[in-house]
């Protein structure tokens, strides 16, 4: 991967209003606690909130003008630049918790603290202290005062008629119908996809679709096309454009709606009038309305639209364009139309007709390659390829060519890209705007893990809850919704929990950010990063560490250091050079608010940390940590502190109970880690305690006065013997896992009252467990709930006591059986001299799991289910008729299971993922599931075929499923069609087909298959394909270890195709040898 040098360009917007929003919020708390009393400083408080209010009340006008007024842009980053320097005063109130530290009675580090802060600075509460902090309030609220008096000169607007009034200064230009189709590539199938939909769906209620894209990937264009198409003019009487934007306003709307239909001027002024009008150029006819560029996310300004609308005849439909899937969902009746990037090849297409037509630079096979590799930097986006290949059409020289093929950043602000991007920013609010700004740190291709994202944000004080019940984190994943809503944030493929940012979108992102965003690449330039610079990454490798010490003394006001190893498990080296840029931060950045040091070459963590006092966010994962300065407990404001993957970290200092604001320790995967410090319970804001796969023994009892503690992750703790009986601090922990403890015998009763759990809990049935299945009885339980090791439960009885029937709050159940006690039997019946009762003693065991499956029927509520190496030869009938809101359905080397469960009355099922079932010979009809959109069928090595049971007898089969896969099934050989009458696989888009040596026989036709993924060896197959098999096909992923050729039939499927070459694609673990015997093994025993 290469990554470039990203210099800032000059702003078009300062945002101020969410950084002073933010600061009035914490003032209002300062002045009425302890900061506005106990420092004597409660009078300046109130007249710096004062100033604060008046200037965020024409925030909002201020930074819809700044485009246009050079002075308002540099008022407003003026006033950015005191809101930071309020908010690291207002830090300053951390010696009020020193304080707190010093005199508690119960502090075990209190000695510590006391001979540290005496030699560092005198008492908080000092008068000195308190004139100190007077003094500097005064100052800022004095700057503060003159930028409020300039705001007359600029004659702003306050917030209430700003919002009547103001229209966004970058606005689109109005489209129209009219669209040149032979300068449209790439485009057919979408097309097509909408044609369907406005012709073949019968009448009844106003039909109406959505298409939905981020700026500039084509939507307006594709209902260009689908408006002219001579199917659409024969099939409507009526067909009307009107282009929406911004003003969703029902007069004006109606009056362009008039207009098109009459081709006169409406002067019209009543909306009863125009109504009137409406009806008598509508009604009972077909008309074809496109609303094209909406934003209204309002559902009742839409449906009092709409109702205007219901006078046409019944076959009348509506087009919506948008780039936001929320006005999708207000809108449109069925699912929108997500429009995807273009091929490299189309994107080519429309790149070429620009750069090379008529008039332009001569056409030479080095032009050629140089303009391939320029494509690249479009990422799909038509609009893009449009705008370089404007770009390339002046320029004649190679050198020019190549200028703008290794330059990240062609002069963005000067061509169409920009501003058709900025559309989607301008509409944000205003902590959305900060928070999207902000993700410009990352390099472009990063995959952001959202909770790390979110966490970053919350340490910046971006993310503000207008609900106190709601918490911070519940909040950021709204955020995180609302940009994925608005195509600004996407999720990549086959990955949960993060997000990736278009190449283009983050070129907008570095655009809006300016100079207060810098990502530092693999060479260092003395611009990457400026004096004013607040947020930033940092790509560390052996060849600028030398260069890195210059920007980091530069850089005085960073709130965000983020570094990223260029490989994670590449070793850099020189780690004393990497230590000592560890002390020039701590001692140069005092500011800084989140740090990041994930995989840092570091054995130990300099004293000097105790500066960083503003810190929120530490994480130190993966790191060569051995233990953690005792000065770590100097960083009063700490929130988060991630440890995960030290694994050399044995034990926290004493220090740790100072962290009086931690909300999260993370220490899983600390493998050396085998003690909690007693002072642990001083942390009274803890709410989230990872404990998983470390060492740890025993809890210390403190701990019991963790009251805020919401969730304890103890996975894989193979040496936890005993939780804390202690339950009067219990009431708020809500999330409890504890799987693969084996030592551990009983859940304390403190833990098991019903008002005290409610959500999680990860529970291990084991043979020397106390209490069984009977403790999940006194949970209030809500969520998930994993149960494993069920062989140690004895009978339907004993199932029965976790009373999972009443658990209707129950979203997620797993069950699990451990296959290591059966094989044990196994072996015990060859060993044994008494062969025969050992023989009957696993019969009987494997007997026994029916039972208990049967007695853990759950409540009808339940939305996702897994069941793994379940040993019975039957499911249950539960299963099959009792679970209506079923959604997710998991069944995993179920090895003696020869019939799967019937599974006509799971209407709503949407995934089935059925693994490792060794002696299923055939599936029930799979086909008339009507919610289903996603079908695995891994390791069916009895399966020969899939037959017209497996379509069933409805008229459509499988008509929502979109991703199938058919992956090692040694002994399937055909696939035969559908029913002449049905229709099959309509929305399929990607399908697999792996490990599947003797199948030679496939359905004709996969119209909607884009993705196909095949060995390199499947020739046998492909070649009784006919050529119309997959019309659409795109890309074609090959699984091998070297380079195959590619097979010669697939040159006939489509006109292009990309080849990708996979080493590894086998997302399932292959039965091995030992599952094979242990299989045959079993099947011995009736």
């Amino acid at each position: 991967m290469t990554f470039y040098i990203l210099r800032p360009i000059t702003p078009t917007n300062v945002v101020a209003s969410g950084v002073l929003s933010s600061l009035v919020d914490r003032l209002r708390e300062r002045i009425t606690g302890e900061f506005g009393q106990v420092m004597d400083v409660g009078a300046e408080l109130k007249k710096l909130e004062g100033t604060l209010s008046t200037i965020c009340d024409v925030l909002e006008d201020a930074e819809g003008r700044q485009v246009q007024e050079r002075a308002l842009r540099g008022w407003l980053g003026r006033i950015k630049d005191v809101a930071y320097d309020i908010d690291d005063l207002l830090d300053e109130d951390f010696a009020k918790n020193w304080k707190r530290s010093l005199t508690d009675p119960e502090s075990s580090t209190t000695s510590w603290m006391k001979g540290t802060v005496s030699r560092v600075l005198s008492l908080p509460n000092s008068v000195m202290f308190q004139l100190k902090i007077a003094r500097e309030i005064r100052e800022i609220r004095e700057r503060l005062d003159e930028l409020a008096e300039e705001r007359s000169k600029f004659h702003l607007q306050e917030r209430c008629v700003v919002t009547c009034c103001r229209q966004e200064n970058v606005v689109r230009e109005e489209t129209s119908s009219f669209v040149i189709e032979s300068e449209v590539y790439g485009r057919e199938e979408d097309k097509k996809k909408i044609i369907e939909f406005l012709v073949d769906t019968p009448g009844g209620d106003l039909g109406i679709i959505a298409i939905v894209g981020m700026g500039g990937l084509g939507k307006t264009t594709l209902a260009q096309l689908v408006y002219n198409d001579r199917q659409i003019s024969d099939h409507f009487e009526k067909r009307i454009w009107v282009c929406v934007s911004d003003d969703f306003d029902h007069k004006r709307l109606v009056r362009s709606i008039i207009e098109h239909t009459t081709g006169n001027a409406c002067d019209l002024t009543s909306m009863a009038s125009m109504q009137s009008k409406l009806k008598q150029e509508l009604e009972k006819k077909i008309f074809l309305l496109v609303l094209d560029d909406v934003w209204n996310e309002n559902y009742e300004k839409w449906d009092k639209f709409r109702t205007l609308l219901t006078i046409g005849a019944t076959e009348s439909k509506i087009i919506v364009t948008t780039r936001s899937s929320r006005v999708a969902s207000v809108m449109a009746t069925v699912e929108p139309h997500f429009l995807k990037t273009l091929s490299e090849d189309d994107c080519w297409l429309l790149f070429e007709r620009r750069a090379f037509g008529i008039g332009a630079c001569e056409k030479t096979a080095n032009l050629v390659t140089i303009g391939k590799e320029i494509v690249k930097k479009c990422g799909g986006v038509p609009l893009a390829a449009k705008v370089l290949g404007s770009l390339m059409r002046s320029k004649r020289r190679e050198s020019e060519w190549l200028a703008v093929r290794d330059n990240d950043s062609w002069k963005l602000e000067e061509n169409e890209i920009l501003p058709a991007l900025r559309l989607s920013y301008n509409h944000l609010p205003s902590h959305l705007k900060q928070c999207f700004a902000y993700c410009s740190i990352f390099p472009k291709d990063t995959i952001i893990i959202i909770k790390d994202l979110i966490q970053l944000w919350i340490a910046e004080g971006f993310v503000r809850s207008l609900n106190e019940s709601m918490e911070l984190e519940d909040v950021g994943y709204q955020y995180i919704e609302e940009l994925l809503s608005r195509s600004l944030f996407e999720e990549p493929r086959h990955m949960i929990g993060a997000v990736v940012i278009h190449d283009l979108v983050h070129d907008l992102a570095q655009f809006v950010s300016g100079e207060e965003c810098s990502s530092i690449g693999k060479v260092v330039n003395r611009r990457d990063i400026y004096p004013s610079t607040r947020y930033s990454s940092f790509i560390y490798t052996i060849e600028i560490i030398p260069s890195v010490l210059e920007i980091v003394n530069k850089a005085k006001k960073l709130r965000t250091f983020y570094f990223l190893k260029s490989h994670p498990f590449v070793q850099i080296g020189k780690e004393d050079m990497m230590l000592k840029i560890l002390q020039t931060v701590f001692s140069s950045m005092k500011l800084l608010r989140a740090l990041y040091l994930k995989y840092y070459p570091i054995k130990e963590l300099p004293n000097s940390i105790s500066n960083l006092r503003h810190l929120r966010y530490l994480n130190l994962s993966y790191t060569n940590l051995e233990i953690l300065p005792q000065s770590i407990g100097f960083l009063q404001n700490l929130q988060v502190l991630d440890l995960q993957g030290c694994r050399f970290l044995k034990e926290l200092p004493d220090s740790i109970g100072n962290l009086s604001n931690l909300l999260a320790l993370n220490l899983e995967y600390c493998t050396s880690f085998v003690f909690l410090p007693n002072s642990i319970g001083h942390l009274k804001s803890l709410q989230t305690l990872n404990l998983a796969n470390t060492r740890i023994k025993r809890f210390p009892e403190s701990i019991c006065c963790l009251s805020d503690l919401r969730s304890i992750n103890l996975g894989h703790c193979l040496f936890l013997r005993k939780l804390s009986e202690n339950k009067k601090n219990a009431k708020n922990l809500t999330c409890l896992r504890t799987g693969h403890c084996h030592r551990l015998t009983c859940m304390p009763a403190g833990l098991t009252q019903p008002s005290y759990f409610r959500d999680l809990l990860l529970f291990d049935v084991y043979e020397k467990r106390e209490c069984g299945l009977k403790e999940l009885n006194r949970l209030n339980l809500e969520g998930i709930l994993l149960i494993t090791s069920l062989e140690n439960v004895k009978n339907f009885q004993q199932a029965r006591e976790a009373n999972l029937i009443e658990m209707d709050g129950l979203n997620a159940l797993s069950l699990a059986w451990d296959l290591d006690t059966y094989k044990k039997q196994m072996e015990a019946c060859v060993r044994t001299e008494v062969e025969g009762k050992a023989r009957q003693g696993l019969i009987n065991s494997l007997g026994v799991a029916e039972e208990v499956l049967n007695g853990l029927q759950p409540h009808e509520n339940l939305t996702l289910l897994g069941i793994y190496r379940y040993p019975g030869k039957i499911f249950p009938k539960w299963l099959e008729s009792s679970l209506p809101n079923l959604v997710l359905l998991h069944l995993s080397f179920c090895f003696r299971c020869k019939a799967l469960p019937r599974t006509s009355q799971l209407h709503n099922l949407e995934t089935l993922s059925l693994e490792k079932l060794p002696v299923v010979k055939s599936l029930p009809s799979l086909g008339q599931l009507p919610a289903l959109k996603v079908l695995h069928l891994v390791s069916l090595l009895a399966v020969t075929s899939l037959d017209s049971e497996f379509y069933g007898a409805g008229d459509d089969a499988f008509p929502v499923l979109e991703n199938l896969r058919l992956e090692h099934m040694p002994k399937l050989e055909g696939w035969c069609e559908a029913s002449a009458a049905q229709r099959s696989f309509p929305r399929l888009s990607e399908l697999r087909l792996l490990d599947c040596p003797k199948l030679k026989e496939l359905p004709s036709s996969f119209p909607s298959v884009e993705q196909l993924y095949l060995c390199a060896n499947s020739e046998l197959l492909l070649s009784s394909l006919p050529r119309c098999a997959f019309p659409n096909l795109k890309i074609v992923h090959l699984a091998s270890s070297d380079d195959p050729a590619r097979p010669s039939v697939l040159q006939t499927l489509a006109e292009r195709i990309t080849f990708v070459k996979c080493l590894n694609f086998y997302w399932w673990d292959p039965m091995d040898a030992d599952d094979l015997d242990f299989i045959r093994r079993i099947s011995e025993f009736r």
